[in-house]
């Protein structure tokens, strides 16, 4: 059999599901169009492309008889489509040159079926992915677990050079079979004028085919999912609503309403952006990740503009297991409001993590949401189920809430995030962003606290509206652990300012106390390097008012190498070499302070 050549490119669709071979294959009562089609068929044997002037259906398939009297392309779909046009087969129109629009054909009508029955079309070597296939013919008899093929363009191979009209007899018919070198895709059962068209399955159609019910509501097929068109899509994404297709209202509802995770979409309307579709959700595929992710090796489905940039902003659910498509990395994490978080060896099975499907996406997406915490207010728990601790997540620090708190502060009726146990503790062990503002989630308390270094920092009423903390979110934070943090020291070698800005004095946080820093000092130990913290006017005074750093700060000037220890209330103890080391002093806590604050420390030995 010939190849039909003409190809027509359009987005794939997941592959026909071939029913099984029928055994012992019998007759079927044939609707007498479809004997008609058969006889019709049969009589032409031996002819080539130019008999009766050429076939084909007189609407949009050209005629296989070239002006110089030979073959004037591949002409396998002009023979079928003019032999149903001879024998009253509806919906012509949808048929041209090649042998995939016969595909399409049942498809389109619901016709495409894996049984072979009299007057229908077999398919050979249809690809989805490019809408195209290598030949097309005709059953004319069925019966006795054979089937009879008659096809145009063929006999190549027998020495016919513009090909003929010849039949074949077969006992291999089912979907999948290849009985001439060519594999059998489908067969596709004629409509007739005389007989009601069957409503599509719209899950089948062609990626790209408009569809609609009884409603107002028109959709567009994408991998068999029907995405929806708003009223703003249609002029600047090309749609023709006069090519739309009217199916039954269950089936149009039906319809799932993203594209299957790894569909490749762009938008309909233009632009050089491309996305992977994980989960209903768009993620962007960079430009380096286009081809060595293997991306470009896909189709790429235009989808309506609007449905994409809601997909974009879309987070995956959580509890999604995700990896780097290109697999370059071991690495596994799991999704918790739009996080996401590495899972270890050892968690890998036994928190269950491996019984879900893995999701490749695009690495330089999967980064950042490395880089995210889980949204705040987030209620986590172990997923291993060992620990019955609940925590909330607070601008990336795992808050953990008291048995009376988790009822009381309405804990309860937030849903509970399962989350790797080696991440939770690196979680739990943090303190909220710097800058956070704070209250009790009880409600119970009016203050307001603004975290600084690690501590909850008071915020004075006069200090709320002057400062600007008054235009903060405030976060709600479990009572107990806010009372714990409010009654910590800002961590030494924070830098501090007034949030205010009314006060251009920075200072360096050293054992409680706010010690000021001369412009020179700011530079020359470095403190031009951190970042500068805003805090409450009122609680600022009040630190830079202290007399010393508190007992056990290590303090170093840049006058001598000495470490000094504060001690006895605010006195000053040199250190040697030998008090650090493990399970002494660390040269780690040791914070940087003008030499003014050192010489005013007196000195003790003991």
């Amino acid at each position: 059999m010939s190849s039909t050549t003409r190809k027509l490119r359009k987005s794939g669709l997941a592959a026909l599901i071939a029913a099984t071979a029928v055994t012992g294959l019998t007759a079927l009562p044939a609707h007498a169009d479809a004997n008609g089609i058969a006889s019709t068929a049969s009589a032409e044997v031996g002819n080539g492309p130019c008999a009766h002037g050429g076939y084909q259906d007189g609407l949009n398939q050209t005629s296989s008889c070239s002006s110089s009297g030979g073959e004037a392309h591949a002409w396998c779909a002009d023979f079928v489509g003019w032999v149903w046009a001879n024998n009253g087969v509806a919906h012509l129109g949808d048929l041209d040159d090649s042998a995939a629009s016969v595909f399409d054909y049942g498809r389109r009508y619901g016709t495409l079926h894996s049984s072979p029955q009299v007057g229908d079309a077999v398919v050979y070597n249809y690809n989805y992915s490019t809408d195209w296939a290598a030949h097309v013919a005709l059953v004319t008899g069925v019966g006795g677990g054979v089937v009879t093929i008659t096809g145009g363009n063929e006999g190549h191979s027998r020495g016919y050079v513009n090909g003929v009209v010849s039949t074949e007899s077969t006992s291999n018919y089912s979907v999948g079979s290849a009985p001439w070198g060519q594999t059998i895709s489908g067969y596709i059962s004629p409509i007739f004028n005389n007989t009601p068209a069957a409503t599509p399955n719209p899950s089948t159609l062609p990626t790209g085919t408009l569809v609609k019910a009884s409603g107002a509501s028109v959709k567009v097929i994408i991998n068999g999912a029907g995405v929806p068109i708003a009223g703003s899509d249609v002029t600047p994404d090309g749609y023709d609503l006069s090519k739309i297709v009217t199916v039954d209202d269950n089936s149009f509802n039906a319809l799932p309403a993203v594209p299957p995770t790894g569909t490749v979409v762009m938008d309909q309307a233009g632009g050089a952006a491309r996305y992977v579709v994980v989960s209903g959700v768009a993620l962007p595929i960079s430009a380096s990740e286009w081809t060595a992710d293997g991306y470009a090796n896909q189709s790429t489905m235009g989808v309506p503009s609007s449905w994409l940039q809601g997909a974009v902003q879309g987070t995956l659910p959580s509890g999604t297991v995700v990896m780097d498509q290109a697999n370059n990395s071991p690495n596994r994490y799991v999704m918790v409001n739009g996080a996401a978080l590495p899972i270890t060896g050892a968690e890998w099975t036994a928190d269950g993590y491996a019984d879900r499907p893995q999701m490749g996406v695009p690495g330089t997406w999967l980064q950042s949401a490395i880089a995210a915490s889980p949204t705040a207010g987030t209620v986590v728990m172990d997923q291993s189920g060992t620990d019955a601790s609940r925590y909330v997540m607070v601008n990336g620090a795992a808050l953990s809430i008291t048995a009376s708190e988790w009822t009381a502060d309405g804990y309860n009726t937030r849903p509970v995030m399962g989350v790797p146990g080696t991440w939770l503790a690196g979680a739990a062990a943090k303190s909220p962003a710097n800058g956070t503002v704070l209250m009790d989630q009880s409600g119970t308390d009016a203050s307001r606290y603004v975290m600084v270094g690690g501590a909850a920092v008071p915020i004075s009423a006069n200090d709320w509206t002057a400062d600007g903390f008054s235009n903060a979110l405030v976060m709600g934070v479990p009572g107990t652990w806010l009372a714990s943090s409010a009654a910590k020291q800002v961590a030494d070698g924070s830098v501090v300012k007034n949030a205010s800005g009314a006060d251009p004095q920075v200072y360096v946080m050293a054992g409680g106390m706010a010690v000021p820093l001369t412009a020179a000092d700011f530079t020359g130990l470095g403190y031009d390097k951190r970042p500068l913290q805003g805090v409450p006017g009122a609680w600022e005074a009040a630190a830079a008012a202290k007399p010393a750093p508190a007992d056990g700060t290590l303090l170093l000037s840049p006058d001598s190498a000495t470490v000094w220890l504060v001690t006895n209330g605010g006195s000053k103890k040199a250190l040697t070499q030998a008090d650090f080391g493990p399970g002494k002093y660390s040269f780690n806590n040791v914070v940087s302070v003008p030499t003014t604050l050192t010489t005013k420390l007196p000195t003790v030995t003991q």
